[in-house]
Formats: structure tokens, sequence, C-alpha cells
């Protein structure tokens, strides 16, 4: 887990990063639950949050990584720098 804020002051907790095939970046904060639905801010043709259906973006995940100390931030988010492990 890795925490980001952005220029508003929001913060939020990052637990995964998944990359799609059409470059579209998924910054996962809530894992999935029983029904395979997460809870991600999602960078892509605009950037926001929402829920995610697992099972439909499954087939085009490129990258997926919980080491989240070499992923960059999404845009106009950054990494807050008291998360970043040692």
């Amino acid at each position: 887990m890795r925490q980001m804020t952005n220029e508003h002051g929001n913060t939020v907790k990052v637990v995964e990063h998944i990359m799609l095939s059409n470059m579209w970046e998924y910054y996962i904060l809530e894992a999935a639950d029983e029904d395979g639905i997460a809870f991600a801010l999602v960078v892509g043709d605009y950037t926001e949050m929402g829920s995610v259906s697992m099972d439909e973006i499954a087939p085009y995940i490129v990258s997926r990584t919980v080491r989240l100390h070499e992923i960059l931030p999404a845009p106009s988010w950054s990494w807050c720098t008291d998360s970043v492990p040692a």
C-alpha cells in the first residue's frame, strides 16, 4: 500500500497498479469484493474514480503490480513521502 495526494489535498491509499493494453492505468484503491468489483482511480480518456469489474479488464491486463515504489503516481497526483517503503 502507498498513499497518493492530489493538488486539492485529497489522499487515497493505493493497493495495486494495473496497466491495460490500451495504456489505461488503474490505481486500485480497494481490492475486489466477492463479485470481482474493485474501486479504482482510472487514468484513461479522463481521470476518474469508480468501480471496475476485474473480470471485464482481465483479458487486457499487460502489467499488474503491488510494488508501487516502482510506479509513477497518477497525473496531478503525487506519492506521499511518508509512505515510501524503506
